[in-house]
Parts: C-alpha cells; structure tokens; sequence
C-alpha cells in the first residue's frame, strides 16, 4: 500500500522557531486528553510555564471512543480547535498516516534541546514511530504505561495459606510467573461463600478492554495478531498459540467474580480495593491510587510486579504484554507552533518532567533511569523493568476497525457464544477482508512473522523482584 502523509517542510519550521515572535496578549494552547491523573498533572505543571502569555488549556473527555473521536474529527476537518493531542500509541498510524501531525523529526533538527536521544529508543518507537522502522516520529512518549500485576502480599506471605497451597499443588505459594501457575493459584484463591476470589482483569466489548488483556495471554502464548511484512493475520490470529493463549485468557474469568467479563479498569480497581481479588491484572497507570491508603484499604498490604509470562506448547517460555499510555502529537493544522515548540522545551526539560513523574510515568530517559524515581514508591522499579516486554497492536491506518472487529469477536469468546477458535477465525476474516478493501495486498505464505520472541529459558530467570512499599 501507499503510505499517505502530508509533512510540514522543514524550512517552514525552521523560519517558524527562529523568527523572533511578537506574543500576544495571551496564547492559548489547547491539548485533547482523556481526563484523569496525567491531565491534571501536565495542567497543574504548567501553571508555572514561564511565560506567562502562554495559557495551556485542556479539553478533557472520558477515556475510550469518545476521546479518539474527538482528535479525529477535528484532523477530518483539518482545524485548529486544538494544538496538540496525547492519543494511544497505535492511533499514529490513522492521524499521521493522513498527513494531520508534524513531523516530530523536523522539530528535533531544529530545537536546541528537543532531541531523540531525550527519550528511550524503544519508546520513542512504540508512543511516534510511523511507519515501523522508518525512523520518522510523530510524537513523543508523554504518557508511558504498561499492563502490570498487583497482588495481596498478606494472602501470599501467610504461612497457613503457603501450607494449604503445598499441600494441594505439591509446589511453593508464589506470586505467579506464569500463567500455568498463575491459574493455579487463582484456582486456590478463589472462596465465593468468603467474598474472596483469585484472579481479576477486564473483559468488557468498550473500547480495547478485552483485547489488551487477550493480547497479553495471546503473545505470551507465542501468537501474533499478523505477519507484518506479508499483511496475513489467517493462521497468526487464529494460530493453535494465538488460540491456546486466548483460550487461558478466558478460562481465567472462573476465578473471577460474577460478571467480570464485563469488566473495565474501573471494576478492576474496586473489586481489588473492597479486598475481594488476590490478584489482579491492572495498567501501572492506577498503582498511584492502589497503593493510597485513602483509596485502597488494602494498600498496605498490596504488592506490585509484572505479568507472567507463558509456556508454549513449543516448550518455550516468552513474556510480553500490552503498551499502554499515550505519546504527545502536534496538530499540523495548529497556527501556533513556534509558541508550543517552546512550551514542550521546557515541559520535557528534566525539573518538569521530575514532577509528572512523582504521580505517571514519564518517557523522559534522564527521571526513567534515575535511581531516586525508581525508589519513589513500590512499584516504579518494576515499571522499569515491564517495558522491555511490551507490544503493540497493528501501527496500521485502519486501526481502529482492526480492533472493534477483535473487541467483537473475543467479546464472543468471553461469553461463550463461539468458541475461542471460531471467534479468533472470524476475526481473521473479517480482518484481511478489511485490509483488501483499504488496497492491501495478503501474500499467504504461511511464514513465522519476523517478531523477535521475548524468550527466557529456564523459567525462573526473570522471576518478579518484589518490591516493598
């Protein structure tokens, strides 16, 4: 297929950062998130932007539909109703691929302190990179996340229960590193006359909730969602690994409470604050709160660590999971470039990015690497270490159909309406069918796609490292 983009030239941009503006009385620069903790962190940080011409204004909406729409109308009709945008990683694709973002390399030849090196490789990558391994970014990783454990450390540390579970299981209690024994001890958990069950993640059809937690389950079990190079998702999607780790991923929902496969983050997170869960999948994103004793009456007591990892059935173990959070893009249509350039100067320099960090997680190198952030609280050291396991959906232009189809279809799965082979196959042939129609070609070779395996061997290696807090 042809790759559309329409870029800004870098002579403009280099005019637009050199030239000596006159500011206005005042300069409003408004982003487009969804609401929540990030948000308010980058409103509250801008407060004391220095120049005080420079008004940074939010236009929040809820996460999930609503918030990608809301970008993406407005790139519709080329506006400027907003100047800059954090969407999800896998949104690149749509919104640069129509040509409606700068190019953020233009930006990096022509800042004095905007670089790539700024952030990690593999984060500028996953939150700008379009197209893959093209080295052109379009945006920069404000906002990282990552899908992540938290478990009850009373439950696992207590010694009535690590002899109940001995005895039963013939191995050691542990916080899973895989999702085999993950199962088992959810299995162990789970007393629905004592309130408590083993194992809590998202399911529901909104938004991508039921695929970035499949997706976990799917990578680790050694599927893909396609071939990258060949477009081919018949036989990725629906392989006998893609099916076995969708399949464990369903399974997981007996061990939950009633109607969890309905789920969103939000019955995630107070199924696991009313004490009722022993483990829970949950984006790093809300461990601000589950480690807040004035949230989380079980704070004290929560401990925090990465997912597992998965055996295959080629006997190999790989540990991968869903990226989350969000990269900050620059609408091109904006006619205020050269004041929001300066704004994200001085927003990326390390001082600022310290205090978005104190409550997200920031893409800024210098504060991610840093031993005192890493030390801040219980889980920013396991956050570090999550991000060398992360993957992504299709960086393709059609996103967002490629999901409602696989939301759709694993939906099916959760409710017992298909099979876990039937939903991933229609799924697959809705999907190809949807790349046909937008000009794609599917070559059908049948080869292994050339996805570099997150492979440790023997399990074990790269146990959680618990983190006290």
């Amino acid at each position: 297929m042809k790759f559309r983009s329409t870029l800004l030239a870098s002579a403009t941009l280099a005019g637009f950062l050199g030239a000596a503006s006159v500011a206005a009385a005042e300069t409003t620069l408004t982003f487009v998130w969804h609401a929540g903790t990030c948000a308010d962190a980058l409103v509250g940080i801008a407060k004391d932007y220095p120049d005080k011409s420079v008004k940074i204004v939010p236009a929040l909406v809820p996460y999930g539909p609503e918030w990608h729409n809301k970008i993406a109308s407005e790139f519709a009709i080329k506006g400027d109703a907003f100047d800059f945008a954090m969407w999800d990683s896998q949104s690149t694709a749509e919104f640069a691929g129509g040509g409606h973002v700068v190019k953020m390399n233009d930006i990096f030849a022509q800042s004095s302190y905007l670089k790539a090196d700024l952030f990690p490789p593999a984060s500028l990558s996953q939150y700008g990179e379009y197209p893959d391994g093209s080295g052109q970014f379009y945006g920069l990783p404000a906002n990282q996340d990552a899908y992540g454990l938290m478990y009850r450390k009373d439950l696992f540390e207590s010694a009535e229960e690590k002899a109940a579970f001995k005895a039963k299981y013939g191995r050691e209690l542990r916080v899973p590193e895989t999702y085999q024994e993950a199962k088992e001890v959810a299995e162990f958990f789970t007393r629905p006359d004592k309130g408590l069950y083993g194992w809590g993640q998202m399911g529901g059809r909104d938004y991508d909730f039921a695929t970035t937690a499949s997706n976990s389950f799917l990578w680790s079990f050694g599927g893909e969602l396609y071939n990258p190079k060949t477009n081919e998702i018949a036989g990725y999607l629906n392989s006998p690994a893609s099916i076995d780790g969708v399949q464990a991923y369903v399974d997981m929902f007996k061990f939950g409470p009633p109607g969890s496969g309905n789920w969103g983050f939000d019955e995630v997170n107070a199924s696991f604050q009313q004490g009722q869960l022993a483990m829970a999948m949950q984006w790093f994103y809300f461990n601000g709160s589950n480690a807040d004793p004035k949230v989380n009456k079980f704070a004290g007591v929560t401990g925090f660590g990465i997912l597992p990892g998965a055996v295959g059935r080629d006997g190999k173990f790989r540990r991968q999971f869903s990226v989350g959070g969000q990269g900050m893009g620059i609408n091109k249509y904006s006619k205020k470039l050269p004041e929001l350039v300066k704004f994200m100067e001085w927003y990326f320099q390390p001082e600022q990015q310290k205090r978005y960090a104190a409550v997200c997680q920031t893409g800024l190198r210098a504060v991610l690497e840093s031993p005192d952030w890493q030390g801040l609280n219980s889980y920013n050291a396991q956050f570090a270490n999550a991000l060398q396991y992360l993957n992504d959906y299709w960086h393709l232009p059609e996103y967002p159909v490629l999901l409602d189809i696989l939301q759709e279809e694993v939906s099916n799965a959760i409710s017992g309406s298909k099979t876990v082979e039937e939903a991933l196959g229609d799924a697959a042939k809705r999907q190809e069918r949807t790349l046909e129609r937008a000009g794609y070609t599917i070559e059908h070779k049948g080869d292994a796609p050339d996805v570099p395996d997150t492979v440790i061997s023997p399990v074990g290696q790269d146990a959680i490292v618990p983190v006290n807090g």
